[in-house]
């Protein structure tokens, strides 16, 4: 009797520092692994803060500069031959059945690879909008900068297989990009049977988890809590660029000893039960799955209506209470101020629509 096999995942990323789309990233292997595939991770830069989670993976690292690895996305970047020549040697090593390529400069390295079942996961918009600006200098640059960032975009993605989010991004893409064959699949939660909801006391008005990145606008969420009425505290959980700037504007509006920065965790869902509200004042997002955590643990979110990603999952009336038009500071001040002092109520059911074997059943559909 002869054995089978197991088929060949390739996952390409960044690293593995830390994030949601990285856990979400790893959420999908792990189902994958359980159900026999092998599963490959391959990261440009050699960071792992997952060991514990990578131990039944085949790890492998590019190594490539961090000046590949960072700046603007949709710049001019190239491989050298070397970095080139070591890739292809991985990737043939590997014999991958698949190859998902995702976030974030690991797209850059897609007309590299030559593979048949070639995949780019895009979790959050590629291509965002460009803040206003009343300064016509920055206004120009702003002009100059989307007529080649949407050229390069445009080279970078059409022709491809893409698997995004939600259905905003999905409708942009087919009409910016050529010949794409492009699918939304939801985000699911892993492990949602051992979420240890409890009755923790509230210890903190407001909770914010995710990157310290400008495109999550923390600083508005800080800005209204200062501008609200709220006598309680806020907790930030999480790490990244925009953290020296978020501390600075703390005490510069004298809440240093209301608002408290944890840094990274693996796992912050005790953070989120403490908290009676969870916001999420993003300028852009794919699906955000810290939204499902906290609803699962009965903690409500007041989040920025930036995509259908966020109102797919505050889907009833009374929970569209935490949808606020985006970049409305005082629109966002007003929900936090109500849904502290009258939750929306939670279905009971919440949990279903957030199931990862769904998810995993719609990704096998495409790519095997």
């Amino acid at each position: 009797m002869s054995l089978t096999t197991p088929k060949k995942i390739l996952f390409i990323a960044d690293h593995l520092k830390g994030g949601g789309a990285e856990n979400m990233l790893l959420n999908l292997a792990e189902q994958l692994y359980d159900r026999c595939y092998e599963i490959h991770i391959l990261t440009l830069l050699n960071i792992n803060n997952y060991e514990k989670r990578t131990k039944n993976f085949t790890l492998h690292s590019a190594d490539l500069s961090t000046q590949f690895v960072g700046g603007k996305l949709l710049v001019e970047k190239q491989l050298s031959t070397s970095e080139y020549a070591k890739l292809t040697s991985m990737i043939n090593h590997i014999k991958p059945d698949a190859i998902i390529v995702t976030i974030w400069y690991s797209y850059l390295i897609t007309p590299y690879i030559s593979h048949e079942n070639l995949w780019i996961w895009s979790q959050s918009d590629i291509l965002p909008e460009f803040g206003k600006t009343l300064n016509p200098i920055k206004f120009l640059r702003n002009i100059y900068k989307k007529i080649i960032f949407t050229r390069n975009f445009k080279q970078l993605f059409s022709h491809k297989n893409i698997i995004t989010l939600n259905t905003d991004i999905e409708e942009k893409y087919k009409k910016l990009l050529d010949n794409i064959n492009i699918h939304v699949i939801y985000n699911g939660l892993a492990n949602i049977d051992q979420f240890n909801i409890s009755l923790n006391e509230k210890i903190w008005d407001i909770c914010y988890v995710g990157r310290l990145s400008p495109s999550k606008q923390v600083e508005h969420a800080i800005i209204a809590f200062h501008q609200s009425q709220l006598k309680g505290r806020m907790v930030i959980v999480g790490d990244g660029m925009r953290k020296n700037k978020l501390l600075k504007l703390t005490k510069k509006l004298n809440l240093e000893n209301r608002i408290v920065f944890i840094g990274w965790v693996e796992d912050p869902q005790k953070y989120i039960q403490q908290s009676k509200v969870l916001v999420l004042p993003s300028s852009t997002e794919g699906y955000p799955t810290v939204i499902g955590e906290a609803l699962i643990n009965q903690t409500p979110v007041v989040a920025y209506k930036c995509t259908q990603g966020i109102s797919h999952q505050l889907y009833t009336t009374d929970m569209q209470r935490g949808l606020v038009p985006t970049n409305d500071i005082n629109a966002l001040k007003n929900a936090l101020e109500d849904i502290i002092h009258d939750p929306y109520h939670i279905p009971s059911n919440i949990s279903e629509r957030y199931s990862m074997d769904k998810m995993t059943q719609a990704f096998l559909k495409l790519i095997d």
